[in-house]
């Protein structure tokens, strides 16, 4: 799942920290923290009541495989998701809802790729669909390959999957970022409508991931410092053929794709951008975030204060602030048609930040907006439609034109 960094944890301070100056200080330095740091271990908010076998389930539901009762989490959403369970010793697949039970949900599990789905596991529903990129090998077509490589980013070598089609575009190439708190898996969702178009696909790790280099203070940098993590993987692309590059970005890896096909150091080579659920507003996501679980305002203020100031580290030293996380900010110098999908049902990141940014750049942006569909799960509402659009706009992709100013690095616009 990507989202922000859950700050639940420490709302149940809020009542006695509100009541001194100190304890405000003290709770927003807390959710400030948070917010930049890598979560200990994966959401398992989700737990199994019950398996029923599929003889039994066919009589009841009319379908061909097993079901499971789930509750917590996200298990009432529409559509179909990955069910992770045990600590990620099992995944399975399981489609829409078929009953609706007091804050949970029966669902078909439709396969399960490792493991057993057992009464009693918890873990996560996500909007992950494949485990791993050996398993796109059907959608993409016979003859699609999977490579495993190392990623030099500036801190070190990084995990990263070269996905290639059986039919590969002469130099163009996509690369994957996904977004906060999630892992390459996340993006591979986005491979096979780039591979149905001719694109090879490298699908990145970066700092904090395992697998990854350790980024500054152990933090996130908010997409400033995965940027740079961004520029590598481009410059490897080219290394390896690629004379034009597509960013895909989701959620927190959208404000780093957005940063590196803006102002990163291979920009020229960037022919597009797609965007899933972006982060293109932090200091609105902050609040949003911290009106969602209770945060008391003044306590958010001086939270995001903390950030802006540099109080509380983050993951980049040399960031530029949230200030230039904004949706005029980020979209400043963008010179390279860009395919935005967001929902109105996205409770993590609103939409607004993309629809300024659409709005403000409508010569260059193509807006996908759907009504319903939770953050970075968007695909998992309609595949259908979200793999029609993506193919589309990828095969319409014009040459980058020349970039007078991309050798330097600096900001456009």
């Amino acid at each position: 799942m990507s989202r922000l960094r859950p700050i639940q944890a420490v709302v149940g301070f809020a009542a006695i920290a509100t009541a001194t100056a100190a304890g405000c200080g003290l709770l927003a330095g807390a959710v400030a923290r948070r917010v930049v740091t890598p979560e200990a271990r994966p959401d398992s908010s989700t737990r199994v009541r019950s398996v029923v076998p599929a003889a039994r389930a066919s009589r009841r539901y009319g379908v061909d495989g097993p079901v499971v009762r789930i509750r917590g989490g996200w298990s009432e959403l529409p559509g179909s998701y990955s069910l992770i369970l045990d600590g990620g010793a099992t995944h399975a697949k399981v489609g829409p809802v078929l009953e609706a039970r007091r804050g949970g949900a029966v669902r078909e599990i439709l396969a399960t790729d490792r493991g057993r789905v057992r009464r009693g596991a918890t873990g996560r529903v996500t909007g992950w669909w494949y485990a791993d990129p050996e398993e796109l090998a059907d959608e993409i077509g016979g003859g699609a390959s999977v490579e495993r490589i190392v990623l030099p980013l500036e801190d070190g070598p990084a995990t990263a999957w070269i996905v290639r089609p059986a039919d590969p575009v002469p130099g163009r190439w996509a690369v994957h970022v996904h977004g906060m708190g999630a892992l390459p898996a996340e993006t591979l969702r986005g491979v096979p409508p780039l591979a149905r178009a001719g694109l090879t696909s490298l699908v990145i790790s970066y700092r904090n991931d395992p697998g990854a280099p350790r980024g500054a203070h152990g933090r996130y940098g908010l997409g400033s410092a995965e940027q740079r993590d961004v520029d590598a993987a481009i410059a490897e692309a080219v290394r390896r053929g690629a004379t034009r590059v597509t960013l895909f970005g989701w959620s927190m890896g959208g404000t780093a794709s957005t940063l590196a096909a803006t102002r990163g150091a291979h920009r020229d080579a960037v022919d597009g951008l797609v965007l899933d659920s972006p982060a293109l507003d932090w200091h609105g996501l902050l609040r949003h975030q911290a009106r969602r679980v209770g945060i008391p305002r003044p306590i958010a203020a001086l939270a995001v204060r903390l950030l802006e100031g540099g109080r509380v580290r983050g993951g980049d030293p040399a960031s530029p602030g949230l200030a230039a996380l904004s949706a005029p900010e980020l979209g400043r110098g963008l010179a390279v048609p860009t395919l935005i999908h967001v929902s109105a049902g996205d409770t993590y990141v609103p939409e607004d930040g993309a629809l300024d940014f659409a709005a403000r750049h409508s010569d260059l942006v193509v807006l996908r907006r759907q009504l319903v569909g939770e953050h970075v799960k968007l695909w998992n509402v309609d595949p259908g439609a979200w793999e029609a659009a993506t193919e589309r706009f990828v095969r319409a992709l014009p040459d980058p034109a020349p970039r007078s100013d991309a050798a330097d690095g600096a900001p456009r616009g």
